[in-house]
């Protein structure tokens, strides 16, 4: 996959997207396996915002069960179905385990029934499956099994818990990378920072976009027969362009934030209810209360996800040392014994979902919109789509698809990624494909290395080997046991442009938190040999990624993974 931003005017596409968050990299793969020339733009690095930000959690929807909304829990079973098939060796099952109480609506009793009908509702969640995949039934623990399980509770009120499986993602930089590798495989041309300016309208009917390449300043003009648009919070932005406005704006912000701290639980994902009152340093008073999640990720935790309403431009919010502050206050409502403090927090993620108008806190916008501006504004040529979960975005893709292929007058065309592996995943058992590959002798790779590139990789792995093959040297581990070869292949088959693209995207070391000085000179010396930066241009790059950490950056959070 290279960087051509070239190519994009000089042919018409009949489909362009803008935006490669989750969404919009799943939209490219979907259109392109279904035979239409894409093309995929993205004003920064491909998920660098809010696909950046996740609870890595892939559910089946436990939670709408209160509500009966059985559509939507069925809908997030088969997504996650789906995601475990696709992505064998980064979507993985995970254990989850929420406390009950005296309360009806939490107790035994009731939680017990909600499993059971949960498994009901999921009955086929485990055909077919690869053995590693399997997902066990429901069942409701006692209160000393549950406190023995749940040390980070203090058990006041508790009477058990409730038990089940959803899947999580190992690294959900690369499964994005991957599905975007699944759409250049199949022919779309993608180009990261490259940034929509305005749409080309001619007689109400968008006939492409006028953009920008960020990095050289070269205007481009990229012509489709239907362009869209999936940039995510910047939505609106874009629409303005078209003049497209509403009173009530297509994506009405507010802010998701989720804490990666040290490992407080290492095998289950612990759901509890925070309750939390606080006055800012601005004299407003708020309560929060909330149902907040501490899941183990690798050697972490993921602890969140907090919310909050947005006036403001998303590329203008900052996460402040007062919101980490009182981030943390809630967490230890919710998991008192995990005893918390600042010094535990590795990382902070962020990121932007749409929500709805409401006088009671902050109320999501609960499922994916796609906005047809044909029929909703009488601008032709024009679709939006807007995300909001994960585990969802493939179903978004291929409703909007659907609808590209009606918009266009195609004939309909079977959509194929609930069954396609994803660029490294064409694994049938995982397990067995990983004890194989790793009991095979690679000079100079140690086992925990193959270890590692498998689970990132998948069956690709063996293009990171390929460059030690060429190149002994790159087989010399970096600090934080990055392979060289990582590196080189980041730049040269993944679009990585900068230091930032790699140390937070296309290896693991930077995901959690800030990684430490070592590494991050280590692989910035390495990119300046093969991309022939200055020492200057060096430095800076070393500056940009350290001013994105920001306050995350201590002396002590030297976050090494392995």
């Amino acid at each position: 996959m290279k960087r051509q931003p070239e190519i994009l005017s000089k042919q018409e596409y009949d489909v362009l997207v803008i935006g490669a968050g989750i969404s919009g990299v799943f939209i490219a793969w979907d259109a392109a396996l279904r035979g239409l020339k894409v093309a995929l733009i993205e004003q920064n690095d491909f998920g660098a915002v809010t696909s950046a930000n996740s609870m890595k959690t892939v559910h089946g929807g436990l939670r709408y069960l209160q509500d009966g909304n059985i559509k939507l829990v069925r809908k997030m079973i088969n997504e996650r179905k789906a995601m475990l098939r696709i992505a064998p060796h980064l979507v993985h099952p995970l254990p989850f385990l929420m406390p009950t109480t005296s309360k009806l609506m939490r107790s035994n009793l009731v939680m017990g029934v909600a499993l059971r009908l949960n498994d009901l509702i999921s009955f086929d969640r485990n055909q077919g499956a690869d053995p590693q995949k399997v997902l066990p039934n429901g069942r409701v623990l006692s209160r000393q099994e549950s406190l023995e399980l749940l040390p980070i509770l203090n058990g006041d009120g508790i009477t058990g818990a409730a038990a089940w499986y959803d899947a999580q993602i190992y690294n959900t930089e690369r499964f994005l990378l991957s599905v975007l590798m699944s759409a250049a495989k199949h022919g779309a041309h993608i180009v990261n920072y490259v940034e929509a300016k305005r749409f080309m309208i001619e007689q109400r009917r968008v006939m492409g976009v006028e953009a920008e390449d960020r990095l050289t300043g070269d205007p481009l003009s990229i012509r489709a027969r239907l362009v869209i648009n999936a940039s995510g919070a910047w939505t609106n932005d874009l629409l303005r362009t078209a003049g497209i406005t509403r009173p009530e704006p297509h994506f009405r912000i507010s802010v998701a934030v989720n804490l990666i701290t040290r490992q407080i639980l290492s095998d289950y994902a612990a759901a509890a209810s925070s309750n939390y009152s606080f006055t800012r340093e601005d004299g407003r008073r708020e309560h929060r209360s909330n149902v907040l999640i501490a899941a183990p990720w690798r050697q972490y935790s993921i602890v969140g996800t907090y919310h909050a309403h947005y006036d403001g431009h998303p590329r203008d919010y900052e996460v402040t040392e007062e919101d980490i502050e009182h981030y943390l206050a809630e967490a230890n409502t919710a998991f008192p014994n995990a005893q918390l403090t600042r010094e535990d927090v590795l990382g902070v993620h962020r990121g932007f979902l749409p929500e709805v108008p409401s006088d009671d806190g902050i109320k999501l916008v609960r499922e994916a919109q796609i906005h047809d501006h044909v029929t909703e504004d009488g601008i032709a040529g024009l679709i939006s789509a807007i995300g909001v979960k994960y585990t969802t975005a493939r179903h978004l893709a291929e409703q909007t698809v659907d609808l590209a292929l009606k918009r266009l007058h195609l004939p309909p065309a079977a959509c194929r990624t609930r069954e396609t592996p994803i660029y490294g995943g064409n694994i049938a058992r995982f397990g067995n494909y990983l004890e194989q590959h790793t009991q095979e002798a690679i000079p100079q790779v140690s086992r925990n290395a193959l270890r590692r590139l498998i689970y990132n990789y998948g069956t690709e792995y063996g293009r990171v080997l390929k460059l030690i093959e060429e190149d002994a040297a790159l087989a010399e581990l970096l600090p934080g046991n990055v392979l060289k070869a990582e590196v080189i292949h980041a730049v040269r088959e993944e679009m990585a442009q900068t230091l930032a693209d790699v140390i937070m995207r296309r290896i693991e070391i930077g995901s959690a938190g800030y990684p430490g000085d070592a590494i991050i000179d280590a692989v910035a010396e390495l990119m300046a040999e093969e991309l022939d930066w200055s020492a200057a241009e060096t430095s800076a790059q070393i500056a940009q990624v350290k001013r994105h950490y920001g306050f995350e950056t201590s002396p002590e959070a030297q976050v090494v993974v392995s």
